[in-house]
């Protein structure tokens, strides 16, 4: 974080860059609030010839009336470049900048590194996509309006009047070299106080997100409401920022506001002292007195309007901060695979701010249309290696590659058309039983995604439910059972027909009844496909015609149930004992 203050000019560029495609018009937009606000200084610079004329000892009506005309016409032709200029906002260009901005982000985040997307939390990508968009094209509209009323009717006037009272000119002037060591004062405060607030909000939405999706758990174990301290520092770190914003802003405010008064009446008095002595005229001292006023307002609203340059510019770098993450590349020349074996070649792996290797050297071949199991214990790399033919993200060494093809010649949408994948944990949408199956192929039928649930050994509990398959599923799928939301699950895998099918411990978290439904939901759908089953219970998998021992991110094995058993290595130990596990469990009932 950095307490400079960052230059009007800086922010304009910021600006083209949020809007993009729109820049062109949304340079219109300023150029036409520019033009709006010279013609109304300009207008306000013609009171003092409207004022003189009237107050002359002779009374010169076509004189008056063509200062008064001035302004008339001065004035109109600001209203029409403002109305120009509005157009940015009334023609939806303004909804337009935000709304490509939330697709290129939601684009990034489908084809970012998973690891890269995981380092965020969820209410952190929520913040970003919401309020640091909205933060980010806040200023272009009428914000903007008024920030360049702040600016340039000041300066106008200041300029126009040198050459109608040079003594006025230099009495307006001097207000200058006072507000703006107090406007830079007013930016280092509200920086760093948006910076704080901004953070501040940010780590609020993401620990609502997590308290709230952890509710049952922190029922579970008492540690809801004051128990639940993270969140309960949170908040309290939300007040205590936005105690520090209100004092930050409300200071330089009070002390503009203060400066103002203090040389209207300076004016006053010098004004008055001057007409005394004949130097100065009243009609001069009015003018003075009312644009000195009209330059108040913008003074001090430019305070308040300037802290929004400050929150448009930290929303942006959080939003370019995600952009900026480089997508997987996809080498060429493209190519998908005619068989789906797969093969690690020297695979070294390392997850994100640890130097810990995940995967060691890992090599081995995964053969078309077999069983493959991964077994070994918990952080081994089982689920690395699956995540790594998913493209989780690239080794930092070797290759994989399915059928012959580096997966890095293939498109993400290309590779993830191989592979079905059934999770241990499920995760529903809350949508209807229907159209979460039909997220496996979108351009199935409903008979299609019915057919789908019936091989999946789904139909018999979804007929059972109030609207059937139109029954929405709940939130991740809460109005569901373990066993349901992964039959769910299978039928969707089932409708995507992938060659490739991943099943990482689908059975582990079942009771039996649920265990058998299931079984034979994977029963219909591993058929001749390349399978690959990450598993706990040994005795579940001996049936696979290759089993993949991992140890400390190694494959220190393989072979067949029957051939690692005679091996007498790691398999042979964790099979035996998960037998004498389960013969002790026999014994105690």
């Amino acid at each position: 974080m950095t307490n400079k203050v960052t230059s009007l000019w800086d922010s304009y560029v910021i600006s083209l860059r949020i809007a993009a495609d729109k820049k062109g018009k949304l340079t219109q937009s300023f150029l036409g609030y520019i033009l709006s606000f010279i013609f109304q200084g300009l207008a306000y610079a013609m009171f003092y010839p409207l004022l003189r004329s009237m107050f002359k000892e002779s009374f010169i009506l076509n004189e008056i009336l063509f200062w008064l005309s001035s302004v008339f016409i001065l004035s109109i032709i600001s209203m029409i470049c403002k109305w120009y200029a509005l157009d940015f906002s009334y023609a939806n260009d303004l909804a337009d900048v935000a709304h490509n901005l939330r697709l290129k982000l939601g684009e990034k985040i489908k084809k970012m590194p998973l690891q890269q997307l995981n380092q965020y939390r969820t209410g952190e990508l929520n913040s970003i996509l919401s309020q640091n968009v909205d933060e980010s094209v806040l200023h272009m509209g009428v914000v903007a309006g008024m920030a360049f009323e702040a600016l340039v009717i000041p300066l106008v006037i200041i300029l126009t009047t040198f050459f109608v009272d040079i003594k006025m000119a230099f009495a307006i002037i001097i207000v200058l070299p006072f507000s703006y060591p107090i406007y830079i004062w007013s930016r280092k405060l509200t920086k760093k106080e948006k910076e704080d607030n901004l953070t501040a909000h940010s780590d609020l939405e993401a620990d609502t997100v997590e308290y709230l999706q952890g509710l049952p758990v922190l029922r579970s174990i008492n540690q809801v409401g004051e128990n639940s301290a993270q969140l309960q520092e949170s908040i309290t770190n939300v007040r205590e920022v936005q105690k520090r914003g209100v004092f930050g802003s409300l200071i330089p405010l009070a002390v503009m506001n203060t400066l103002i008064e203090f040389i209207f009446l300076t004016i006053l008095s010098f004004g008055t002292f001057w007409i005394l002595q004949g130097s100065f005229s009243l009609a001069a001292l009015i003018s003075l007195l009312i644009i000195v006023n009209r330059i108040n307002e913008p003074l001090v609203n430019f305070l308040g309007i300037a802290s929004v340059l400050d929150t448009m510019e930290l929303g942006f770098k959080k939003i370019e901060g995600l952009l900026n993450i480089k997508s997987l590349k996809v080498d060429q020349p493209k190519a998908m695979p005619e068989n789906f074996g797969i093969s690690f070649k020297n695979v070294d792996f390392n997850y994100l701010n640890n130097e810990k290797k995940a995967l060691k050297e890992v090599t081995f071949a995964i053969p078309s249309e077999a069983m493959t199991a991964i077994v070994g214990p918990s952080g081994s790399g089982k689920t690395t290696i699956t995540k790594l033919i998913m493209r989780y993200d690239d080794p930092s060494i070797g290759e994989i590659e399915i059928g012959g093809i580096n997966i890095k010649n293939m498109s993400q949408d290309e590779l993830m058309s191989l592979i079905s994948v059934v999770f241990q944990d499920v995760y529903l949408f809350d949508d209807t039983i229907l159209n979460n199956i039909r997220m496996g192929n979108p351009k199935a039928s409903d008979e299609e995604a019915k057919e789908a649930a019936r091989k999946a050994n789904c139909h018999e509990f979804v007929s059972r439910l109030p609207r059937g398959y139109n029954t929405k599923a709940g939130e991740i799928g809460g109005s569901l059972s373990g066993g349901e939301r992964q039959r769910i699950s299978i039928a969707r895998a089932i409708l995507k027909d992938s060659p490739i099918v991943i099943l990482d411990e689908p059975t582990s978290a079942l009771d039996t009844q649920s265990e058998v439904a299931v079984q034979k939901a994977l029963d219909e759908l591993i058929q001749n496909r390349t399978v690959i089953v990450i598993a706990h219970r040994l005795s579940t998998i001996s049936h696979a015609e290759n089993i993949l021992v991992v140890a400390k991110g190694e494959v220190i094995e393989s072979g067949t149930h029957d051939e690692l058993l005679k091996k007498e290595g790691k398999y042979f130990s964790m099979y035996g004992a998960q037998q004498r596990l389960k013969l002790w469990n026999l014994n105690r009932e």
